[in-house]
C-alpha cells in the first residue's frame, strides 16, 4: 500500500513545491492539494512542483463538474500533465463546500459525476471526441499539444450509487474516513462491478482519505483533531453506527452549526456536547497519537490495506515536514 499527502491549497506555490519535494525524498507516491472555497487554484498552485519533481504524481482533491465545467477539468489535466509529465492525477466528485457556498442543487449528483468522468476520460483518450450527456456535452475535441502519458482521474465515492458509477469508467475511487470493514465492503462491492463491466481490477485504484493528526505533543494532536473533526464523516449515520449510540449520533445533528464552527474558533469543544463524543469521533476518525506512541496509527493502516486498499492519503494539517519525515521512516517501511 503507497502514501499519498493531501495539502493545504492556502499555501504558497513554494511552499508546497518545498513539502513535496520533501515527500518525494521520503518515498511518498503523491501529493494532492484540497480544492478550497478560499483557496488557491489546486492546478495553478501545483504546476512548480510538477515541474521540480521527478517521480511525484500531482493532482487535486477534488474537483466538481458544478463549480467547473468537465470539458475545462480535463483541459487543466492535461496542461499539468504535460508539466510533469504523465505524473497528474484528479479526483472528481460532487463537491463539498464550494458547492454549497455557491447554493448549487446537486439533485442529479450521480449522473453529472458520470457525465463528467465520461468527459475528462474522452478528452484524455480519445482523439477527436464527441459526447452527448443529459446535463454536458461537447465536440470535436481534438488538442495538438497533448504527447505526455495520460493522466490517471479517480471518482470520490463512498455510497453504492456512486461505487458502481466509478467502477464503470474511472481509473480508481478515492473514498473518505471509511473504516476497515466499511472499506472492505465498498471495495468487494467494486470489484463485483469491475467484473460485470469486464474491466480488469488488477489496475483499479482504491485510495482511502485520511486525516493525520500525528505530532510530539498528544494535547496539541487532540486538540487538532477535534477542531477539525466536523470536516470528517461525522454527519454520516452509516458510518458513525459502527461506534455511537443513536442517541449520541442526535446530539452531533444537534450540534451542526457550532461542531463546524470550532476550525475557525481553533476550539476543540461545543457547549453542550459531551467531550467524550468529540473524542470518540477522534478515535475513529482520525488517525491520532502522539509521535512516539503510534503503533495503533500503523495498525489502523494495515487493516485498510487487508481490507484491499493500495492507496492511502493523509491529510496534514499542521507540522507538515515533521508529519513527511515519520511517514518515510515509520510508516511507510512497515506497510511494505
Amino acid at each position: 500500500m503507497e502514501i499519498d499527502l493531501v495539502l493545504d491549497s492556502h499555501m504558497t506555490p513554494s511552499q508546497l513545491t518545498e513539502l513535496g519535494l520533501l515527500a518525494e525524498a521520503n518515498g511518498i507516491r503523491a501529493v494532492w492539494c484540497a480544492s478550497y472555497l478560499d483557496g488557491r487554484d489546486p492546478f495553478s498552485n501545483l504546476a512548480k512542483l510538477a515541474e521540480a519533481s521527478s517521480r511525484l504524481r500531482i493532482g487535486p482533491i477534488a474537483l466538481s463538474p458544478y463549480e467547473l465545467h468537465p470539458f475545462r477539468i480535463a483541459m487543466n489535466l492535461l496542461t499539468l500533465n504535460e508539466i510533469c509529465p504523465g505524473r497528474a492525477q484528479a479526483i472528481i466528485g460532487g463537491g463539498g463546500e464550494v458547492t454549497m457556498a455557491l447554493e448549487i442543487d446537486r439533485s442529479r449528483r450521480v449522473r453529472a459525476v458520470r457525465e463528467a468522468i465520461d468527459i475528462v476520460m474522452g478528452c484524455i483518450h480519445e482523439r477527436p471526441f464527441s459526447y452527448k450527456g443529459e446535463l454536458y456535452e461537447i465536440n470535436g475535441y481534438a488538442p495538438q499539444w497533448v504527447t505526455a502519458p495520460p493522466p490517471t482521474v479517480y471518482a470520490a465515492a463512498n455510497r453504492p450509487q456512486m461505487l458502481k458509477m466509478s467502477a464503470r469508467a474511472s481509473d480508481g475511487i478515492m473514498m473518505s474516513d471509511l473504516s476497515p470493514k466499511l472499506s472492505t465492503a465498498a471495495i468487494g462491492a467494486v470489484l463485483g462491478h469491475l467484473k460485470d463491466f469486464g474491466r480488469d481490477s488488477s489496475q483499479f485504484r482504491f485510495n482511502n482519505f485520511m486525516a493525520w493528526y500525528v505530532y510530539d505533543d498528544l494535547a496539541e494532536a487532540r486538540h487538532e483533531a477535534k477542531r477539525w473533526i466536523g470536516f470528517r464523516a461525522l454527519f454520516r449515520e452509516y458510518m458513525m453506527s459502527e461506534f455511537m449510540s443513536p442517541e449520541d449520533f442526535q446530539l452531533i445533528l444537534d450540534h451542526v452549526p457550532q461542531i463546524y464552527a470550532m476550525a475557525a474558533k481553533d476550539a476543540d469543544s461545543v457547549e453542550g456536547l459531551p467531550d467524550r463524543i468529540l473524542d470518540d469521533c477522534v478515535d475513529h476518525l482520525t488517525l491520532t497519537a502522539s509521535s512516539d506512541d503510534m503503533d495503533h496509527v500503523i495498525e489502523h493502516l494495515l487493516e485498510l490495506k487487508a481490507a484491499g486498499c493500495n492507496e492511502i492519503s493523509l491529510e496534514l494539517k499542521k507540522h507538515q515536514a515533521h508529519g513527511i519525515k515519520l511517514i518515510g521512516e515509520r510508516v511507510i517501511p512497515a506497510l511494505r
